[in-house]
């Protein structure tokens, strides 16, 4: 039997992963700033951080959706994992350190200002009201090459949503 209609119309995280790349592309700029108006604005919002050239640079990816369906079939409720990766360099070891948890509360002050319009465009008979928090900070280890030194951080923001 092919393809048919399906009867959810849940959309787990891809409903929600552009949202947050754009809120937090156009969020970054003014939230840096408040913190440290020497912190320029992230380079590069589209590659993974492992292999990132331009610094800083941040990149959202999706760590998993744990999905529950209702007894009856009539919805499926969700938790999302998104992973919000920074990387950031510099010359000087003491000092980046202290950057990259700039760039990291500054994100999180973004994560935890966002709207409901932010995330998802309407909520509707299909898609519940989503709720979210930032749940880890997770730092990477400082590394150096040929004496300019970097480091990443994680933070991962959890979203759960009803979904028909």
């Amino acid at each position: 039997m092919a393809y048919s209609t399906t009867r959810f119309s849940a959309q787990f995280a891809y409903r929600l992963i552009d949202s947050l790349q754009t809120f937090l592309e156009a969020s970054t700029a003014t939230a840096l700033a408040e913190i440290d108006s020497s912190l320029t604005d992230f380079k590069d919002y589209r590659t993974p951080t492992p292999i990132v050239l331009n610094f800083p640079a941040l990149f959202i990816s999706t760590g998993g959706v744990v999905m529950e369906q209702s007894d009856d079939d009539s919805h499926i409720k969700s938790q999302t994992e998104f992973y919000i990766d920074i990387a950031v360099d510099g010359k000087d070891a003491y000092t980046l350190q202290r950057t990259i948890l700039k760039y990291v509360l500054a994100v999180d002050r973004i994560l935890r200002t966002m709207t409901v319009a932010d995330l998802i465009t309407a909520v509707s008979s299909t898609v519940s009201e989503p709720i979210w928090e930032v749940t880890e900070h997770q730092f990477g280890l400082l590394r150096e090459q040929d004496t300019i030194y970097r480091i990443d951080a994680r933070i991962i923001l959890v979203v759960q949503m009803l979904e028909r």
